[in-house]
């Protein structure tokens, strides 16, 4: 990948980027490492596909289990970290917002309503995720099955949520043989603001 001419440009191909990689549904850009804070103030990493993204909203959008502790971290602290790398381009998006949750909600249904069953499962276990268990099953309910009717799976929407991530500053980082690049920006009085710093 060639090097950048200026910052404004760097932040430009990074959303674009990421946009790409949300309606391609492939790519590494598409399967982020995500932080969030806990109770006791560690941060706690994992990795999760990104759906949807908006660029002139600046927002990421995920989808998780309601019942998932990263909720409850997210409730408690509203903020996410979001790392994305492709080894093949050598370029590092980072990027921090504040987190809206949405659950139940006509937006969420419309995303729901899209998914197909095996995408439903991971909303449809027994347990809520992270809960112990004697084996490394999922504990779907009996009647589950790839060919099942979508509307056996409806149950599973009381457990689906939408995580909305509005970016408020960036850090862009480019491994390039001829010299790295690295530039920071946040988001000030609507418009992004940023310069260079050293990688």
């Amino acid at each position: 990948m060639e090097r950048f001419d200026n910052p404004d440009k760097f932040l430009h191909d990074a959303w674009h980027l990421l946009i790409k990689a949300a309606i391609k549904r492939k790519g590494d850009y598409q399967k982020p490492s995500v932080a969030t804070i806990d109770t006791d103030g560690f941060a706690r990493q994992r990795v999760i596909v990104l759906r949807e993204v908006d660029l002139q909203n600046r927002q990421l959008t995920f989808f998780t289990d309601a019942r998932s502790p990263k909720v409850g971290d997210l409730r408690n602290h509203p903020y996410l970290s979001c790392l994305f790398w492709d080894e093949r381009k050598k370029v590092q998006i980072r990027m921090n917002g504040k987190t809206i949750l949405e659950q139940g909600s006509e937006s969420c249904r419309q995303y729901w309503d899209r998914l197909p069953v095996q995408g439903r499962s991971s909303y449809a276990a027994l347990s809520a995720p992270g809960t112990p268990q004697k084996t490394d099953n999922v504990p779907l309910p009996d009647h589950w099955h790839d060919e099942m009717d979508l509307q056996e799976t409806a149950y599973a929407f009381e457990h689906f949520m939408v995580i909305r991530s509005q970016v408020y500053r960036a850090d862009l980082l480019h491994l390039h043989h001829e010299g790295h690049q690295r530039a920071k920006f946040s988001y000030q009085d609507g418009a992004w603001a940023g310069s260079w710093v050293a990688p």
